[in-house]
């Protein structure tokens, strides 16, 4: 039976011509059933509360209410050896956070976080955002112990729970609502499979220092990751040249009774600077409480470029700086300590806390989540989260300058999601 796909495309940019290729591919290759097309829609509200002295406040949104719509469709043939991926993303906000990411996007411009611009909006005015995006477009070669892929595609790296510290490509944030499909990145990607387990990739992720330019070293990226099991430990070995600075990473994860543990040390040598040391502890056990199924976690997080004693967001250091501009890291200070679990409460619900502490200055950001399956294919997610902590605090708002009292404090918020598979 011929399939069916109809999307509306706005403008004559990279986006709208990559997509209607895609729409074009799916009447000449051969396909087989099961490599139909298929996806996700999502829609939100979220309702956001932000304390009186903070930036959203002052553009009159201390409380606002978004409306969104995500769709992704899905498209992953195979013919033998070789292989095809496309994701297509619409994605919608109508509401205050539209006009306050603007604002927002103007504080910390981001630089390109990948060679093609394949992203169009379409919608970009009062309280409107509209885009589409193509998120995944890649093909690879696959054989019994070697893989190689070009283009668009995900890549993760490191075991974090919360925190990411070994992941450089389009990590997400510790606070992420939505962690089901990680933003794609142009690269060339390739794994070496060994007859141990063990595994090498190695990678080449070109980007321009500003769009429309050609590819530049400073700004891109060249990775060698290493997998292999010693003694019974899995340990995993990273060095990379990110942006300019050189980057190593080691790994390791084991077991610990009935529970598992996992550890990393991630130093970075700045282009003509000094090194900084991240790390990563943390464990996870199945458990059970309330005679349910449940899973806990701690994890501790060491912020090598993260700043101790009073600051604002302008005395942020560079460094630091171009880590939050990029999407690298997301925290300001050195030392956080995140716990929460994960509690069957029945076969169809699950609720979720986790608290993040920020254990040099004392605030905190609690996360809750309950998900509960109204069928095979359709989920329902409500959750909240609130930042908590004094003015001056990370979480409790730092002021945006020595000179003002306006600070950058994130709102607490409210959400409900509806997520349809097909």
């Amino acid at each position: 039976m011929p399939r069916r796909l109809a999307i509306r495309f706005f403008g004559g940019g990279q986006a709208s011509i990559a997509a209607a290729l895609f729409l074009l591919s799916l009447f000449v290759l051969p396909v087989r059933a099961d490599d139909d097309v298929h996806g996700r829609l999502e829609l939100q509200d979220l309702g956001a509360f932000a304390r009186e002295d903070t930036l959203d406040a002052s553009l009159g949104a201390e409380a606002s209410n978004d409306m969104m719509v995500n769709l992704r469709l899905i498209w992953e043939p195979s013919w033998d050896r070789l292989s095809f991926g496309f994701d297509y993303v619409l994605d919608g906000n109508y509401g205050e956070g539209a006009r306050i990411e603007r604002v927002r996007g103007k504080l910390l411009p981001a630089p390109p976080p990948t060679w093609f611009n394949l992203t169009e909006t379409f919608e970009n005015h009062g309280l409107i955002d509209a885009s589409q995006t193509i998120d995944r477009l890649f093909v690879g070669y696959t054989t019994p112990d070697f893989v190689i892929r070009v283009g668009r595609q995900a890549l993760t790296w490191g075991e974090g729970l919360v925190f990411r510290p070994m992941d450089l490509f389009d990590p997400f944030s510790p606070t992420a609502t939505d962690t089901e499909f990680k933003p794609g990145t142009d690269m060339v990607y390739t794994q070496w499979l060994f007859a141990d387990g063990s595994d090498l990739q190695a990678i080449v992720v070109p980007r321009p220092a500003e769009w429309a330019a050609l590819p530049s070293s400073n700004a891109s990226s060249f990775a060698l990751h290493f997998q292999t099991a010693l003694s019974g430990i899995h340990t995993a070995w990273l060095l990379a040249r990110d942006h300019g600075d050189w980057t190593a990473g080691a790994e390791a994860s084991g077991p610990l009774g009935g529970a598992t543990w996992d550890a990393e040390f991630v130093p970075t040598g700045l282009n003509n600077g000094p090194i900084r040391i991240s790390a990563l502890a943390n464990f996870s056990d199945a458990v059970t409480l309330l005679d349910r199924n449940a899973t806990i976690f701690a994890e501790y997080f060491h912020n090598g470029f993260g700043v101790i004693g009073p600051i604002t967001f302008e005395t942020l250091p560079p460094d630091l700086i171009d880590r939050l501009a990029r999407g690298q890291l997301f925290n300001l200070r050195q030392n956080y300590l995140a716990a929460g679990l994960t509690l069957e409460w029945t076969p169809l619900l699950t609720l979720a806390p986790t608290i993040i502490e920020n254990m040099d200055d004392k605030s905190a950001y609690a996360i809750a989540s309950a998900t509960y399956s109204l069928s095979d294919d359709l989920t329902l997610i409500a959750g909240a989260q609130a930042p908590l902590g004094p003015r001056g605090s990370e979480f409790g708002g730092i002021a945006l300058s020595p000179a003002t009292r306006i600070t950058t404090s994130p709102p607490s918020q409210i959400y409900i999601q509806l997520r349809r598979y097909f």
